[in-house]
C-alpha cells in the first residue's frame, strides 16, 4: 500500500496544510471536514478548500453526525457549506448512539435539495453491525460508500447494500509532503485519478484532468552518429559512443527514486 495516495481527508488536526506540496506527491482529491452535530463549524475548512483548489486538488466536504436532529443537522452543514450545482456532500457516520433512521433522514435531507447534491456515507464497524447483510434499498440507491478499515488486507463491508466500496480509509497514521506534525488519513478510490477526479467534483462540471506531479527531468539529445557508434549528451554532457541503440530515458518521479 502507497504512503502517498491520490486521496486524503484533513480536518483542523492537520493545520494549515503546503497544497502545493501535497499535490507534489500525487494527492490529486481531498475531503476536509466542515461541520459537527448542530453547532460546530471546523476553522480552516474555508480556507484549506480554496488553498488546496488553487494547486490543482479536487475537494468535497463532509459532516460529522451526532446523536440528535438529523435534519437540523444537514441544514446546518448545507448552511455552512452553500453547496454548488451536484456538489458532492458526505456524512460521517461512526458514533455511537446514531441509529440507521438518523443517517437515513440526513441523507433524504439532502437529497431534498434543488441543486441536486451528491451522497457519500462514510463508516465503519457502525454501519456494518446495523445493516449486517441486509439490503438497504434507499442506501443502495441514493448513496455511495466510503468504508473506514485499518488494514493490510481487504476491507469488509455491508456488500448486500453496497456491491462495492467507492473509497476505502485503510490507515489514519499516513505521512504526506506539506503536511508537518500530524498524521493524515489515507484512501484508495476504487478506480483510477481521472475517475476520482470527476467523482469528487460537482456532477455536471467539467472536472480537470489530472496532471502529473513535478517530475525530475532528464535531458537526452544525439550529438554525433555515424558506424563507429552513436554519442549521446546527458544534461549537456557527452557519452562515450555506444554501437548499439540507445535506450530512451523516461523520467522519474521523485518518489520512484527513494
Amino acid at each position: 500500500m502507497t504512503d502517498h495516495p491520490s486521496c486524503i481527508d484533513i480536518s483542523h488536526w492537520q493545520g494549515f496544510p503546503d497544497f502545493d506540496q501535497v499535490r507534489a506527491a500525487g494527492v490529486v482529491a481531498c475531503i476536509m471536514k466542515a461541520t459537527e452535530g448542530m453547532s460546530y463549524i471546523d476553522p480552516n475548512r474555508a480556507q484549506n478548500f480554496i488553498a488546496a483548489r488553487d494547486a490543482g486538488i479536487a475537494c468535497c466536504t463532509y459532516h460529522w453526525l451526532s446523536p440528535g436532529d438529523p435534519l437540523e443537522q444537514m441544514r446546518f452543514y448545507i448552511d455552512t457549506v452553500d453547496p454548488v450545482e451536484g456538489e458532492r456532500m458526505v456524512i460521517d457516520y461512526e458514533e455511537e448512539g446514531c441509529e440507521l433512521d438518523d443517517l437515513k433522514q440526513a441523507v433524504d435531507m439532502l437529497l431534498g435539495d434543488p441543486r441536486g447534491l451528491q451522497v457519500t456515507v462514510y463508516s465503519g464497524h457502525l454501519l456494518k453491525e446495523q445493516l449486517g447483510s441486509d439490503h438497504d434499498p434507499f442506501l443502495a440507491d441514493n448513496t455511495d460508500l466510503w468504508v473506514a478499515q485499518y488494514t493490510s488486507g481487504s476491507p469488509s463491508w455491508p456488500d448486500g447494500t453496497y456491491p462495492h466500496w467507492t473509497l476505502w480509509q485503510y490507515s489514519e497514521t499516513g505521512t504526506i509532503p506539506g503536511i508537518d506534525d500530524a498524521f493524515v488519513d489515507l484512501n484508495n478510490f476504487n478506480g483510477d485519478d481521472e475517475k476520482l477526479v470527476a467523482w469528487i467534483s460537482p456532477s455536471g462540471s467539467k472536472p480537470p484532468k489530472p496532471t502529473p506531479p513535478p517530475s525530475e527531468q532528464v535531458e537526452v539529445s544525439i550529438v554525433t552518429s555515424g558506424d563507429v557508434g552513436v554519442t549521446v549528451a546527458v544534461n549537456g554532457e557527452l557519452t562515450p559512443p555506444r554501437r548499439r541503440r540507445p535506450r530512451l530515458l523516461i523520467p522519474r518521479h521523485p518518489d520512484l527514486l527513494r
